[in-house]
């Protein structure tokens, strides 16, 4: 098992070659290891000295390595996995997003006015109403500010849809966070408030309009929020067996501010840089800052970047490059596509970070030493996002690692591009089922031969060899549903392992992966997305002592299971971040 698509990695030089001398810290055997290591991909066993592997082979050759110190844990036949990476979360500072209601389970308007009024009736003493999960699709036809202030008239509400790019907002909290009607859209047909004809915004905020408002209403709280939920995030994460992951722009009210939102984003890294110090950080993070708006200096946007990386540039928190956010998603008309949608032919969306901008960018990162990735839903923005990266290749950039974060709809000609120029990648396969309306939501939007063709290429990719890694973009996927675990059974299925009673499964079912390749993807590819792939992603000797113990083989559980495998513990550099059981 786990000989598809591996690839060989360069051991770490500086560790003691002469090491047959010495006895390992702690030792793990009689375990069903897989290394993801193509020269050795099972084991017995794993010694570990420090924070790195000191062996990785059979129980009888870990022997002279056990001394009197040594910790020795039986795993009594237990899986071994190399820790988890994920190339796409937001889990510094996006705790806030999901606090209050949670309207996940809502299918209609209906259903979310109810599970808000009971949240509101059970909550008389919160300032701010706030939720997230409800789908535009969903919701039958018009909602408005009037909905919401028939339930909660006297306190402001603002309730984010599953992706939180968009927001639904009551009267009260339009008048404190004021907007009206001569409140400017940020970006007309992008980010904007959605208004009747007399021009007046009806509380159906697109694409991050909201933001400015729940800043001016008092509903952000910075100085509380961004430690609270890092702090609770990373223990989630831990739970679910990773130990490293790429913040792909940090998730506050302040991202179209450029000067804000880097003062954020140094907060955070100074809060996680804190713990790596102190021993305790549970996650090694990769930050990218962001750009999501046109009025971006694309010479500021790198020299800012370059300015935090000359402070956070270490294996525990780096500064990696700049993610670009140019458009919004399909579910809500505000990804910008090739061809009309199927069910509003007449709407367009536009760039909110122009294909020009990108261009610069994508160039001035590449010329010094960053990765850019870009947020592409869209099949124009796919393919002109994939234009910027083969002319950064065609200028000589040929070690950069720009990706592509979601890919969801792209032309099969683009994704031709994509695997003969070796572009990276991040795909999120929870979406690619009935999970929070997506498939519902495709079939409306976009419609059966278009889904079937574009959505979510994940196979013809990984299959062709392309650099693939998956993440959950937590929060717009629920952070309980962030594991790997989860994310390979949806992967595998195709279907939403929250809920086993719906079996639609999102077509075409030859998109699904296999087992071997989601593990790759969430281990390797992640890794390689990182630049760590000679410190993390398989366990061999020399490299960080990062892994996951599982209580069963994946190999051997039914597909539609293996989200309930048990996670018993999770290592990060020798040191256990996360124990239930073992």
């Amino acid at each position: 098992m786990m000989k598809w698509m591996m690839i060989a990695v360069g051991l770490m030089t500086s560790f003691a070659t002469n090491s047959v001398a010495q006895t390992a810290d702690t030792v793990l055997l009689n375990g069903n290891i897989y290394t993801m290591d193509a020269s050795r991909p099972e084991a017995e066993a794993v010694a570990i000295m420090g924070t790195q592997i000191f062996y990785v082979g059979s129980d009888d050759g870990v022997q002279s390595l056990i001394g009197e110190e040594t910790t020795v844990i039986d795993l009594q036949g237990q899986t071994v996995l190399p820790g988890f990476v994920s190339g796409h979360e937001h889990l510094v500072a996006s705790g806030w997003t999901q606090l209050g209601v949670q309207l996940g389970s809502g299918q209609s308007k209906e259903d979310y006015l109810n599970l808000i009024k009971e949240y509101a009736d059970a909550n008389p003493d919160e300032e701010f109403i706030r939720g997230i999960g409800w789908n535009a699709t969903l919701m039958g036809g018009e909602f408005t500010a009037a909905d919401l202030d028939a339930i909660v008239p006297d306190r402001p509400v603002f309730l984010q849809d599953y992706t939180i790019h968009d927001a639904w907002l009551n009267t009260k909290a339009m008048e404190m966070g004021g907007v009206n009607k001569d409140t400017p859209d940020p970006v007309p047909g992008l980010i904007y408030f959605v208004r009747d004809d007399e021009g007046n915004p009806t509380g159906y905020a697109k694409e991050f309009a909201w933001m400015g408002a729940y800043v001016e209403s008092g509903a952000w709280q910075p100085d509380t929020m961004i430690p609270e939920s890092q702090t609770e995030l990373y223990d989630l994460a831990a739970k679910f067996g990773y130990t490293t992951y790429i913040n792909q722009g940090l998730v506050t009210p302040n991202i179209k501010s450029q000067a804000k939102h880097y003062d954020d984003t140094r907060v955070a890294l100074d809060i996680l840089q804190a713990q790596a110090d102190e021993g305790t950080l549970k996650l090694r993070t990769l930050m990218m800052t962001l750009v999501k708006g046109d009025d971006f200096d694309a010479d500021d946007a790198v020299a800012n970047t370059l300015e935090l990386k000359s402070s956070f540039d270490n294996d525990d928190v780096r500064v990696l490059g700049i993610k670009i956010h140019p458009e919004g998603v399909h579910t809500s008309h505000a990804s910008v596509m090739l061809e009309p949608w199927l069910d509003l032919p007449e709407k367009t969306a536009v760039r909110g970070v122009s294909a020009a901008l990108t261009d610069e960018i994508v160039l001035k990162a590449n010329a010094a030493g960053l990765d850019v990735s870009v947020h592409v839903d869209g099949s124009k923005t796919v393919r002109e996002t994939v234009d910027s990266y083969v002319n950064a290749q065609k200028a000589g950039y040929t070690e950069a690692r720009n990706s592509l974060q979601h890919l969801a709809f792209a032309h099969p000609d683009d994704i031709e591009r994509i695997i003969q120029h070796n572009i990276l990648s991040n795909i999120t396969p929870i979406w690619g089922t009935t999970w929070g309306g997506g498939l519902d939501g495709a079939m409306e939007i976009m419609g059966l031969e278009r889904t079937v063709s574009e959505f979510q290429r994940i196979r013809t990719l990984m299959d062709a060899g392309a650099p693939v890694s998956i993440g959950a973009d937590v929060p717009s996927t629920d952070p309980s549903l962030m594991g790997v675990l989860t994310l390979c059974e949806a992967a595998v299925t195709r279907r939403d392992p929250s809920n086993p009673d719906d079996d639609r499964i999102f077509p075409p079912v030859y998109q699904a992966l296999t087992l071997d390749q989601c593990i790759y993807a969430a281990t390797l590819g992640g890794a390689y997305e990182a630049r760590m792939e000679d410190k993390i992603g398989s366990l061999e000797f020399g490299k960080y002592a990062d892994l996951v113990i599982l209580e069963d083989d994946l190999f051997s559980v039914l597909p539609s299971d293996i989200a309930d495998v048990k996670i018993v513990a999770t290592m990060k550099g020798g040191v256990f971040t996360h124990e239930d059981g073992l």
